[in-house]
């Protein structure tokens, strides 16, 4: 078994089933996320409903996050995890029988909810695992994971809704996050079962320190500005891509295949990303994300094609998918020590907290701006926007150089 026995002590599982089970559980996540945007349309929503849903999945996790990392720091992942599966299972389900606007509502917070449980275990475990240089391997490979996910979500859910037969396409894609979620579930039942309370060694409590404490370090202080600025640009393909593809005459497995296409590329740069780290600082790696990514979102309202789509999702996932494992890497090196759960809390508050807010904002924006222009430029100033923001936030951390680096 995986972990060990409650009175046993402590152990850490290895790398390998925290990846599967991660691959397993963002796969059903993402999967969902598209079937919600592309059902959403179906019924006629207007672009600020499918904002809102959205919006909804990262609304709990924005609340929660700081107070689940800090009762993950106490109880080990085990229990969390199990209940983050459970909670996942029933968000699917939901739309699974009853596919409505309601239901589609109710998916997204349950799913939301039970995935930010999920992945706080899975990048506390990771992180745990090792330390130094092989720490930043172990989130690459888990970022891997997630690259394979991301590609394999859209295109599952694509496909069942474009072939799974008219009145029963939405559903088989959420039966199908259903099925995967099962599956997660089992394993944790059966045979990987994380019972170690990893961080905290025997005697040792939880910090009960303030939330703010985490903030008076300068280096913890800039990195959740670049998560704030990183997860915008996240949240902007996330949300605009279905809807662009969409206005351009996209079917939803052309949109599958574009959404992939960022997966394919974040996996072939994630996979080179042991080789790139030894080239460049961990702040230099962060300032060129932004700067791509302010470069992709500069170019996107001007393409209208299926080709130029999937060529610029492909470049953004060259770039954004460097991101989380220079990220994690980062937090973990400046966290105080037992507080690295709470640490990743916070940093999931701020990614939840721009994916709560922004796609229901750029919805209503979006609605407002196609009043008054039509086409794909109809949202051309909101990626402009997040472009220029980007730009000086990727000048500004290319320059920077931590107390590591001068040291």
């Amino acid at each position: 078994m995986i972990g060990g026995n409650p009175g046993s002590g402590d152990r850490l599982p290895s790398l390998f089933p925290v990846i599967c089970l991660s691959v397993i559980s963002h796969t059903a996540f993402t999967a969902s996320r598209m079937t919600v945007s592309l059902a959403a349309i179906q019924m006629k929503a207007p672009t600020v409903t499918v904002g809102l849903l959205l919006s909804l999945y990262a609304l709990l996790p924005m609340l929660l996050s700081v107070s689940a990392g800090r009762w993950i720091d106490r109880v080990g992942t085990r229990v969390p995890m199990l209940l983050g599966s459970l909670m996942l299972g029933a968000g699917f389900m939901l739309p699974t029988f009853w596919l409505a606007l309601p239901a589609l509502f109710g998916n997204s917070l349950l799913v939301g909810t039970g995935y930010m449980l999920f992945h706080l275990c899975i990048q506390k475990l990771t992180g745990e695992l090792a330390e130094g240089a092989e720490r930043m391997r172990n989130f690459g490979f888990l970022a891997v994971g997630f690259s394979v996910s991301a590609f394999c979500g859209p295109i599952i859910a694509g496909n069942l809704i474009d072939h799974a037969g008219a009145g029963v396409s939405f559903g088989a894609a959420f039966a199908a996050s259903t099925v995967l979620i099962v599956v997660a579930f089992v394993l944790l039942q059966w045979r990987w079962t994380f019972t170690g309370r990893s961080v905290l060694q025997p005697g040792q409590q939880a910090s009960s320190g303030r939330l703010l404490d985490l903030l008076q370090t300068p280096e913890l202080r800039r990195l959740y500005v670049a998560v704030v600025m990183t997860s915008t640009a996240w949240d902007v393909y996330m949300f605009l891509v279905p809807i662009q593809g969409s206005r351009i005459g996209l079917t939803a497995s052309q949109i599958g295949v574009v959404m992939a296409s960022f997966s394919v590329a974040t996996f072939v740069v994630r996979m080179a990303l042991p080789v790139i780290a030894r080239h460049f600082t961990e702040w230099q790696l962060i300032g060129a994300v932004q700067l791509v990514a302010s470069g992709v979102y500069l170019t996107v309202p001007l393409v209208n094609s299926h080709y130029g789509m999937i060529a610029l999702s492909f470049v953004l996932g060259l770039g954004l998918g460097v991101g989380q494992p220079t990220v994690m890497t980062i937090l973990h090196q400046v966290s105080p020590p037992g507080r690295v759960g709470e640490a990743v809390g916070l940093r999931m508050t701020l990614v939840n907290g721009t994916q709560t807010v922004l796609p229901t904002a750029f919805g209503g924006i979006g609605s407002l701006l196609s009043l008054f222009l039509s086409g794909a430029l109809a949202y051309a100033p909101i990626y402009w926007a997040v472009a220029a923001m980007l730009g000086a936030g990727g000048f500004s951390a290319v320059r920077h150089r931590s107390p590591r680096d001068s040291g």
